[in-house]
């Protein structure tokens, strides 16, 4: 369909195969991170990492997206669903940014950054998108857990010389760089940070608001269930005009009770 569509219409570019990378940072768990077998291992791990700077950065969800993407990430993804959308005029027209704040933009959209995202083109460049959220809605609390990654989206050239590839270099390198410049540069002043850890407070309390729901949801069935044995159970210790009487007796007192209902309604 898109290949017919590229025919007639501009915007629709024909479908090409892509490539999505991710990087997980090790945000000051490198310890956590690195797998070690013995304990000479992870003695020698102990003093590597000793004497490294911290490699922490601040959370937050920030993106270089092509517009094109952009109605579709912010629809398949929750991590990006957090951040507004603004043009730059740094970049190209087909180009825009996706953030949490203005500060993190300006901290992030570097000149080289911008070189290498022209240089890789429309035809290619997707997206490059830097979060500690989760791609899908976490339904649980500890799935709204912070972890940092990096994704970069490239379509690829639609030649197979090696050439071809050349105008996403930069960018590919850039990307390799990055966590170096996230530990340098994505340290913000408190009222950003600030207002970025309200909005994951918030989702966290919707969250907690839903589980409190379902745990009072699964009380409420618990106690019908355990209601309702004790009543068969009841009900069987009785003779046949007992039982008679006891279910003409629940009868009425169900239908006063679906009266009383219809009253307040009206």
């Amino acid at each position: 369909m898109e290949t017919a569509l590229s025919f007639f219409f501009e915007s629709f570019r024909p479908p090409r195969e892509g490539v999505e990378i991710t990087m997980q940072a090790f945000d000051g768990k490198e310890k956590d991170l690195v797998p070690v077998k013995r304990k000479a291992e992870l003695d020698a791990k102990e003093s590597r990492f000793k004497g490294l700077p911290n490699s922490a950065y601040d959370n937050f969800v920030w993106a270089v997206v092509h517009k094109e993407q952009m109605k579709r990430l912010r629809d398949e993804r929750y991590d990006v669903s957090l951040t507004a959308t603004k043009d730059h005029k740094s970049l190209p027209v087909w180009a825009s940014v996706m953030s949490e704040s203005a500060e993190v933009t300006e901290a992030l959209l570097t000149r080289e950054l911008v070189d290498a995202v022209q240089k890789a083109g429309e035809e290619t460049f997707e997206y490059l998108i830097i979060t500690d959220q989760p791609i899908d809605k976490p339904l649980k609390l500890n799935e709204a857990a912070p972890r940092k990654r990096l994704i970069l989206s490239l379509r690829l050239p639609s030649s197979t010389r090696p050439s071809a590839y050349s105008p996403t270099l930069p960018l590919f390198e850039y990307f390799l760089r990055l966590p170096d410049l996230l530990v340098s540069t994505a340290h913000f002043r408190p009222e950003v940070t600030r207002k970025i850890r309200t909005t994951r407070e918030e989702e966290s309390k919707k969250l907690k608001r839903a589980g409190e729901g379902e745990k009072a949801e699964e009380r409420r069935l618990e106690a019908e269930k355990k209601k309702k044995g004790m009543r068969d159970t009841r009900l069987k210790g009785l003779s046949a005009e007992e039982q008679r009487k006891f279910l003409e007796k629940e009868r009425e007192k169900g239908q006063k009770k679906q009266e009383k209902k219809m009253s307040r309604k009206a």
